[in-house]
């Protein structure tokens, strides 16, 4: 079967890392500037790590949805090809750390993030390459991935398990005192996700036929997050917009090459966390 490449997903990822170092170099230096950009715009990009989780469960499925479902890769061919991918740089990493601020404590913390669980631990504050609690509960999504599977299997259990996870997620800050580097927190990102990955054709088609109203459903996604705030359902507006509109930017679509898809962006791609394999039978 003929492959379909998101091309304009991997646009999207890379202006997501931008955004990100961007947020990182002014929360970490001592700049005292002013006004709306510096105060809010570039501190919400730190949620961006959210749209990250979205796209990481639609990149899975492109890659292994099927695949799964079928049983036409085994569980030991899976998990390895996801340790390839993310362990030798992340554990270069961790070493780089240790060396630099050796203690017991950098020690405990190696073994875990070399262990790729740390996800597992509860409410844990990691110092070691501490911004990598992104990658911690990734990878728990790539350990249930399997279950993912099965979560979605249809349409129909598909909604209903975005409802629970849904309410998991409210139950997790309101109840349970429990944030974001919680899986069950940001499940509702990974399984939205995955529903668009279900209606990723239909939506495309949409995007193409009205590129117009999703730019304009966009726009308003953006500025209802920041009248509204950064409630879970301001950012699942915002995710699921910009996921949608960048499915109609791929080459040979119909709509031209747009900033989403420029071709030196791949090098900020590949710099990020991978999130499968983009390109869909």
């Amino acid at each position: 079967m003929k492959k379909e490449r998101y091309e304009g997903i991997d646009g999207l990822k890379a202006y997501a890392i931008i955004g990100i170092v961007m947020m990182h170099v002014l929360s970490n230096g001592k700049y005292e500037i002013g006004g709306f950009v510096f105060e809010q715009f570039i501190p919400a990009f730190t949620n961006l790590v959210f749209l990250f989780m979205m796209v990481s469960a639609f990149g899975m499925c492109c890659g292994y949805y099927q695949k799964v479902i079928d049983q036409k890769i085994s569980v030991e061919d899976f998990y390895k090809k996801r340790y390839v991918k993310i362990w030798p740089y992340f554990a270069l990493l961790c070493v780089m750390d240790f060396v630099i601020s050796s203690s017991k404590e950098s020690l405990f913390e190696v073994f875990a993030n070399l262990t790729l669980c740390q996800g597992l631990l509860p409410e844990v504050n990691i110092q070691v390459i501490g911004v990598s609690w992104t990658l911690a509960v990734i990878f728990v999504f790539y350990m249930l991935f399997p279950f993912f599977c099965f979560l979605i299997g249809n349409k129909k259990r598909a909604w209903k398990v975005m409802s629970a996870a849904l309410v998991f997620n409210w139950l997790c800050s309101s109840y349970f005192n429990t944030g974001r580097k919680n899986i069950l927190y940001d499940a509702i990102y990974f399984i939205v996700g995955g529903l668009v990955f279900l209606y990723r054709k239909e939506m495309a088609e949409f995007v193409l036929k009205y590129k117009g109203i999703t730019s304009v459903i966009l726009l308003s996604a953006i500025v209802s997050y920041f009248i509204l705030g950064d409630s879970t359902l301001t950012m699942l507006f915002f995710c699921v917009a910009a996921l949608i509109y960048s499915l109609g930017c791929n080459r040979g679509g119909g709509t031209g090459q747009s900033s989403f898809q420029i071709p030196w962006w791949n090098l900020l791609r590949d710099l990020s966390v991978s999130h499968g394999n983009l390109s869909c039978t």
